[in-house]
Formats: structure tokens, C-alpha cells, sequence
């Protein structure tokens, strides 16, 4: 959205990413990794180059990505595609505009846990929260600390040239537990 010239909490010189491609961080994910054990076996839909699925264990995970960044099995759109096999864990980053989307297909696919990396502004809004609030979403882990994550997959800035800084938004891992019905529980990374 644009105010006063400026592209709202961005730089109007860079604009948004193809297909919404901002790549989870590698310290984004060994943060969750500390504090809860995967379920395999485990599906990443939206695998991009790997940041996540690197991370997992690489013969319990399938990882899948619409678009061809070099990782996983392409060309699937986790929204459109039936997936036959028993996934006890969906882990993904989603595009922000497709989160509810994603949570929707997620829920359908695992047995135990889906497994989100996005916005904490993804708790925002009445219609969201009214859905949310009739998902088994069990806990929200909010960083401490700024996450980066990484345009186009890169820590590098594409206008400068230099490492990336901080991002001024906050992230969170989104746990849903099928079958879990209190309130979401906040923890801290």
C-alpha cells in the first residue's frame, strides 16, 4: 500500500518479491528446532530453496514448492494438490497473503501438527482472528529478537550489495495440534 509516495514498511525502489519469496532464515528455524521435536514423517509445501527442509531429517521430510528454486519436487501447489501419503507434520513458510490458506490445507493434510513461519501480524484482524479462534492453534513462539527474512532466498541486498539489516517486522512459529482445544499458549524464542 502506498502513503504519501512510499510504499507502507518498505523501500519503494525494491517493491515485493515475485511470489511473495521471503525465505525463512536458517537461525529462524534452529530456534524452533530447540525447543520442539518434528513429528515425522513431515511435508514442506512451499520448500523454496530448502532453508527449512535442510534442517529436518532429509528421509522422513518430502518437500514441494510451486515454483523451481532448485530444491525439492516443483511444479505442486500445496493449496490445489491431494496428498495421499500420512504426514504427521506440515512445516512451511507460507506467502503472508496465502497464511489462512495455508493453515486451511495444513489442517486437512496432518495428523499431528502444522507448523507455520510468518508475520505475527497474521493474529491481526477480525475475520482472521474469528477463524483462528476455531483452529486447534496450540502455541505461538515470538522471537525475541528481530527475524530477517531473506529476499529472494539472500541475506544480501540486492540495491546495496551488503548484508541485509534487521527487519521492522515481528515473526513467529504458529503450532496448530489436531485435536487441541484451549487457548493458544505465547512462548518466547
Amino acid at each position: 500500500m502506498k502513503q504519501g509516495g512510499k510504499i507502507a514498511g518498505g523501500n519503494p525502489e525494491r517493491g515485493r518479491v515475485d511470489n511473495d519469496y521471503y525465505a525463512t532464515h536458517t537461525d529462524s528455524t534452529k530456534a524452533l528446532l530447540e525447543v520442539w521435536n518434528i513429528e515425522y514423517p513431515a511435508l514442506e509445501p512451499a520448500c523454496g530453496e530448502g532453508h527449512i527442509s535442510k534442517l529436518l531429517d532429509p528421509y522422513r521430510t518430502k518437500s514441494f514448492d510451486l515454483v523451481d528454486r532448485g530444491f525439492g519436487n516443483v511444479g505442486v501447489d500445496f493449496l490445489t494438490n491431494e496428498f495421499n501419503a500420512e504426514y504427521n507434520t506440515v512445516i512451511t513458510n507460507p506467502p503472508f497473503k496465502l497464511f489462512k490458506e495455508f493453515v486451511e490445507k495444513g489442517l486437512k493434510v496432518a495428523k499431528k501438527h502444522v507448523i507455520l513461519f510468518g508475520k505475527l501480524q497474521a493474529l491481526e484482524g477480525a475475520e482472521r482472528a474469528t477463524y483462528f479462534e476455531q483452529t486447534p492453534l496450540k502455541y505461538v513462539y515470538v522471537f525475541k529478537k528481530r527475524q530477517q527474512p531473506l529476499r529472494n532466498g539472500s541475506e544480501i541486498d540486492e540495491l546495496t550489495g551488503k548484508k541485509m539489516n534487521s527487519s521492522t517486522m515481528a515473526f513467529a512459529w504458529f503450532v496448530w495440534e489436531i485435536g487441541y482445544e484451549g487457548e493458544p499458549i505465547i512462548r518466547w524464542l
